[in-house]
């Protein structure tokens, strides 16, 4: 009964079918062109920038109106695999791990800070050897990057720490009140299914209006996020995340790096920046 009601509104196609096109749009077309305008530097980078930003861009507004038809496909996602879903959080990325990509490349940029009174030719070389082999304005992209940019960075995390425990906390809510009033409703109906039917199901849909709401407004966080990182940063900046991002993505899909997590026999911890 519960699993009819969650897809009274179940669309003809399933998100899974729309996901593995959109992931091999993205692996085989999109970002091996900006792949190739990074490494020439050519005219078109920022067109190629916009068009990968898009294409995450559109994936979440295709989330939004799949959550609207039947938000339990994304909620217990069964088709993604066992690398994806330490990362899902609400059917989708984390949005920390936007913001802790980002603060990957700033880091990056401290770490390099701190040897710059080295001059030994063979450490300079060690220190700096993707400058030998990518364009100066791609390498030096995230050199000495600006007051505003990083200012920014602590805004976006500073949103994300108010926002995320609290769409966690209404997640939490609505299911207890769920728990809570099906449990009282059993008790007064004595089992009787016919009789407790309409409660449960009035229960039922009221959480389940709920968890779509909450996972719309996790989308647009996502989505927000996103856009700000890209309207922050330069388009070699921004170039870069992405890419980033995407090969991230890509790789964890990779089926050997798959084969060798899950024949992997040892306990593994939750990546430590990435909580509720």
């Amino acid at each position: 009964m519960l699993k009819a009601l969650f897809a009274r509104k179940k669309s003809s196609r399933p998100f899974k079918d729309y996901h593995s096109e959109w992931f091999n749009t993205l692996k085989n077309t999109i970002l091996p062109l900006l792949r190739s305008s990074i490494s020439d530097s050519v005219p078109t980078l920022s067109t190629h920038v916009e068009m990968l930003h898009q294409h995450f861009q559109s994936y979440y507004e295709a989330l939004d109106l799949a959550a609207s038809h039947d938000v339990s496909q994304l909620l217990f996602p069964y088709w993604r695999n066992s690398l994806e879903k330490p990362f899902l959080w609400l059917g989708d990325l984390h949005p920390y791990l936007f913001t802790n990509l980002l603060r990957s490349f700033l880091e990056d940029t401290d770490e390099e800070e701190e040897t710059d009174d080295e001059f030994n030719d063979d450490v300079v070389r060690e220190n700096y050897k993707y400058l030998f082999d990518k364009p100066w304005e791609v390498a030096m992209a995230w050199k000495n990057p600006s007051r505003n940019l990083t200012t920014r960075v602590d805004q976006i995390e500073c949103g994300l720490r108010l926002m995320v425990p609290a769409l966690v906390d209404r997640v939490r809510n609505a299911q207890a009140g769920l728990v809570e009033r099906v449990a009282e409703d059993w008790v007064w109906y004595q089992g009787r299914k016919e009789a407790a039917r309409p409660v449960i199901v009035e229960a039922v849909e009221a959480e389940m209006e709920e968890m779509v709401s909450v996972f719309l407004d996790a989308n647009r966080m996502r989505r927000s996020v996103l856009a700000e990182i890209i309207s922050a940063t330069s388009v070699y900046q921004g170039a870069l995340f992405l890419e980033g991002l995407a090969q991230f993505l890509v790789g964890l899909r990779d089926p050997q790096l798959l084969a060798q997590f899950e024949s992997c026999q040892m306990p593994l911890n939750k990546p430590s920046r990435i909580a509720l």
